[in-house]
């Protein structure tokens, strides 16, 4: 029997509820702190002084990783937090979990619902600030700031698979789930993966720093938000780490919910 039609509905229901109607404000808010801070460097920066950084060094080295330790994980938790939220209060998740398909069903939707809500603002939270600095930015040619845009936007909805899987996780699992993310998304995540620590190899922040440093080739002494790191992982690694939090979260995630009541 073929799963995915009930798969498709729920995650069109999922995409609806966070990107199209005004609850996706927050979120879209968040995605647009670093369109303000763009917009605060080039119209209030001291540019003449020779401390300064350039618009295209602003913004792969302060604005990208911002977007990495602070945008990202906040999506991520206004996104997919809400999704089993509004379920549960309002009932509906009963309906959905005492359908005849097993829960994964439901499950698979809302995730990858709430991962395709995340697109759009990854993507503007990578494009918009390139369009107020690139036009500022002297001789940096235009292809080097659509490479830094994709990339970011790539690296930012790859960042959110892994949050996104837990924040679903701890919806199912936990009614404090706004607290463990806070403390997983900020502390195990942004801050653990920036400092030395045995932590720091754990953290899915620094893979993500990772594929952010070789795509957008940043150095990795950059200092503004974290400590050197003095194995930095490759490519291939970094996704391969990020795929198996993935697929942890979502089994942590299935196996709460087969053993979470509905009410």
């Amino acid at each position: 029997m073929s799963f995915s039609p009930q798969v498709l509905a729920v995650q069109a229901y999922s995409f609806r509820r966070r990107m199209l109607s005004w609850k996706a404000l927050p979120a879209l808010m968040v995605a647009l702190v670093p369109t303000f801070m763009a917009l605060v460097f080039r119209f209030f920066a001291p540019h003449e002084q020779g401390g300064t950084p350039t618009p295209y060094r602003m913004y792969g080295e302060i604005l990208a990783p911002m977007c990495l330790y602070f945008v990202l994980p906040f999506l991520s938790m206004l996104v997919m937090l809400p999704i089993l939220g509004e379920l549960y209060e309002k009932g509906a998740i009963a309906y959905l979990l005492t359908r005849p398909a097993p829960r994964w069903v439901p499950l698979l939707g809302l995730y990858s619902g709430g991962l395709l809500a995340l697109l759009p603002l990854a993507v503007l939270c990578a494009t918009l600030p390139a369009l107020i600095l690139s036009p500022i930015s002297g001789g940096v040619e235009l292809r080097f700031w659509l490479q830094r845009v994709v990339f970011l936007s790539l690296v930012l909805w790859i960042g959110a698979a892994p949050y996104g899987a837990l924040c679903l996780f701890l919806g199912v699992w936990s009614r404090k789930a706004v607290l463990w993310a806070l403390a997983l998304l900020i502390g195990w995540g942004s801050i653990a993966g920036s400092i030395t620590g045995p932590l720091r190899a754990l953290s899915p922040h620094r893979y993500l720093f990772g594929l952010l440093r070789n795509w957008l080739d940043l150095s990795n002494t950059l200092g503004q938000f974290s400590v050197p790191d003095p194995d930095p992982p490759g490519t291939l690694l970094s996704l391969l780490v990020l795929a198996g939090y993935v697929l942890a979260f979502l089994v942590l995630a299935y196996q709460a919910i087969r053993t979470r009541d509905v009410l």
